[in-house]
């Protein structure tokens, strides 16, 4: 087994159900400077003080628990990602083993990017004034396969004339995408309009997007209005949250994307336009074709080509990314400083869900970058569902019972207590406002060295 663990590049760590390391490989060695000799055969917690590692990968995860891509920090200066998993043998857990991949240099050299770029973006911002970028899709953050495969699709597409379906979350990015392949596309010279169809009232919804004529209907402008499609002649239309078109709508767009023309409300005059459709939703539009809410003709003529952008729940690795850029970008509009984030803050940003993706994501740095003092982002200046999702997550456990969401909760407080303490166990007390019998108690209770 040990020739096996030294082939990979992860750090590899296997212990027993009583925390003795069984299985330390080479990469495991370099990443803690502790020998295999030294550690093989004692238990783990006798060299991790801040118990972290134990934490994750200790034996009482559910049974058949696997983690991935867990961010934490082991040792001070050490970043790592970290994948877990129980082993079992029938219903018993009989130990666990860990792999934790090396990201130190990924995050000292995001900090050393970070401090330099606000002049860079500037210059770009100022540049990309004057000429149109050559690649429209770098202003879409993100390295992760999934997000990669996405783009390489998009710009494929780019240079047709092809309707498009962008599908995802809410947040994801599905505008920046439409908007990146317009930019790419023989029609960037001419408009990119942009129709909510969530935000429109249904009774104004045909004169919106095919304009009317003067005195249409009562309130009209007298002189008549444009509409959306014919503003769009000859660039690119993108309808977003188009699974809330009506049903009426849907036809008469239908008709417009076949014969190519329409007529303004009230009026009698054709008008033709040649527009290239891009719609988006996050909508299950296949089920609501089935529930009779959205015509499959028109899903046919405006699904071409589908593009699925992935929730950043899914690609991890684009979190740290995102976050240098954004700050970045908010340092630079209020005129300040590039702020930091201390060590703590970064756990819990990389292992939270993201349920209102880039989007969120965007948001929470903003505020975070508006409350920093001292240029320092503390974990304080996190919304509380961040700060406290370990402890929603547990609940959320349909196999934990009560005793066993207090007791994981009561866990974890002692560990972040006593890493913020350095492990003293008196000023630990303290901080909890226990008295240090009731301290050791729990210790004990947790199995906490």
């Amino acid at each position: 087994m040990s020739i096996l663990m030294d082939t990979v590049n992860d750090a590899v760590t296997v212990i027993d159900q009583n925390n003795t390391v069984i299985g330390w490989n080479k990469k495991a060695e370099d990443l803690y400077g502790i020998t295999g000799k030294t550690i093989v055969g004692e238990d783990i917690q006798n060299f991790f003080s801040s118990l972290v590692v134990t934490h994750v990968i200790n034996t009482d995860l559910p049974k058949k628990k696997i983690i991935r891509e867990n961010y934490h920090q082991p040792l001070p200066g050490t970043h790592v990602l970290i994948n877990a998993s129980s082993i079992t043998s029938g219903d018993e857990v009989i130990g666990s083993v860990c792999a934790e991949r090396d990201i130190t240099e990924i995050v000292l050299l995001h900090n050393e990017l970070s401090k330099a770029s606000s002049e860079v973006r500037q210059l770009k911002k100022e540049i990309t004034k004057i000429h149109r970028p050559n690649n429209a899709f770098g202003k879409i953050a993100g390295l992760s396969k999934g997000l990669q495969k996405t783009v390489s699709l998009a710009r494929r597409v780019a240079n047709t004339n092809a309707a498009v379906m962008i599908r995802g979350e809410s947040g994801t990015g599905k505008e920046l995408f439409a908007e990146a392949i317009h930019e790419e596309s023989s029609r960037h010279n001419y408009p990119f309009v942009v129709i909510n169809c969530g935000a429109i009232p249904a009774t104004l919804f045909e004169s919106e997007l095919f304009g009317y004529q003067p005195g249409a209907f009562t309130g009209a402008d007298r002189q008549g209005r444009q509409g959306k499609f014919e503003a769009a002649h000859r660039g690119t239309i993108f309808l977003d949250e188009i699974g809330e078109m009506p049903l009426e709508m849907q036809v008469k767009l239908l008709r417009v994307l076949q014969n190519k023309c329409f007529y303004r409300v009230g009026g009698n005059d054709l008008v033709e336009v040649d527009v290239r459709v891009i719609a988006a939703t996050h909508r299950d539009l296949e089920q609501m074709i089935s529930e009779g809410s959205f015509r499959k003709d028109l899903y046919y003529r405006i699904n071409v080509v589908g593009i699925e952008i992935p929730p950043l729940r899914q690609r991890k690795e684009d979190i740290l990314d995102l976050i240098y850029l954004f700050i970045s970008e908010f340092c630079l509009q209020q005129g300040r400083d590039l702020v930091q984030m201390a060590p703590e803050v970064m756990p819990s940003m990389l292992n939270y869900p993201w349920p209102g993706n880039v989007r969120e994501l965007r948001n929470v740095v903003e505020r975070m970058v508006i409350l920093a003092e001292d240029d320092l982002i503390l974990e304080d200046h996190l919304p509380e569902a961040i700060r406290f999702q370990k402890y929603s997550q547990a609940i959320s456990d349909p196999n934990s019972t009560l005793t066993d969401i207090t007791d994981r909760a009561e866990r974890e407080i002692i560990l972040q207590a006593l890493e913020g303490c350095s492990g003293d166990k008196s000023k630990t007390a303290r901080k909890l406002g226990v008295p240090r019998s009731t301290l050791y108690y729990k210790m004990k209770k947790f199995n906490m060295k």
